[in-house]
């Protein structure tokens, strides 16, 4: 029996735009540090490098790895004014069909969102599209390892047991995989449907108890989540 249900927030609940990263070059005009395109391109090479390098997210050894990826040597304010920047950076409004399921869900079940970012700049974007108030918690990778790590999971999971808890995400590797070898239930949100998956699919995965052929669910669109659950 779910209790829990845990969703993913970039591209699953709020869309993450490629010209967000544009943001890198006001930041550093108002830190008075030039940027050219080959240096605005190596750091936003580096924000995603950092993640095969660490495991956790933490602001400190992330500039100190963008400032060794790039060969430059940017100021520590770069961090804080880059994830103001970001938590800004929201669409006008969230599709009324995400609303509608938000609402239906967090009547039945207990929320919470698990996120690989930083949690000030996580809970600012969910209060600017107004679906905060579904969630209970934002669980963040600062103090524990990122997805697709089990560690990840089991923050988020709180006082429940795995199989009680259901992962919802637009990553198959980070948030559907990760999740299973958890052993959370979980839900592929795969809206561009760019591989052909069944709705209900079956994957095999190493777990600690060895190989397995693990259940697992698809949908094209958030308001279908609601057929299964």
């Amino acid at each position: 029996m779910i209790k829990r249900v845990i969703f993913d927030i970039d591209n699953t609940l709020i869309p993450w735009k490629n010209e967000y990263y544009n943001e890198i070059f006001e930041v550093l005009k108002e830190l008075n540090t030039e940027c050219s395109n080959e240096d605005f391109n190596k750091i936003k090479q580096a924000f995603g490098e950092y993640e095969n390098v660490y495991y956790s997210f933490n602001k400190e050894n992330m500039i100190n790895y963008i400032n060794e990826y790039t060969g430059k040597k940017y100021p520590k304010e770069f961090m804080d004014k880059i994830i103001e920047k970001w938590a800004n950076c929201v669409p006008d409004k969230i599709e009324d069909s995400i609303l509608a399921t938000l609402e239906e869900l967090s009547k039945k079940y207990e929320m919470v969102c698990l996120t690989d970012w930083y949690k000030e700049q996580q809970i600012k974007r969910l209060k600017k599209t107004n679906i905060l108030k579904y969630f209970q918690d934002v669980y963040v990778a600062e103090n524990t390892k990122r997805k697709p790590f089990k560690e990840a999971f089991m923050q988020a999971i709180g006082k429940n047991k795995p199989e009680e808890c259901i992962m919802i995400g637009d990553s198959f590797a980070r948030d559907i995989e990760g999740a299973l070898k958890a052993g959370l239930q979980a839900i592929y949100y795969n809206p561009k449907e760019t591989e052909k998956i069944n709705k209900s699919s079956y994957c095999e995965l190493e777990t600690e108890e060895g190989q397995k052929q693990i259940k697992y669910y698809t949908v094209s669109k958030i308001d279908e989540i609601l057929n299964i659950l």
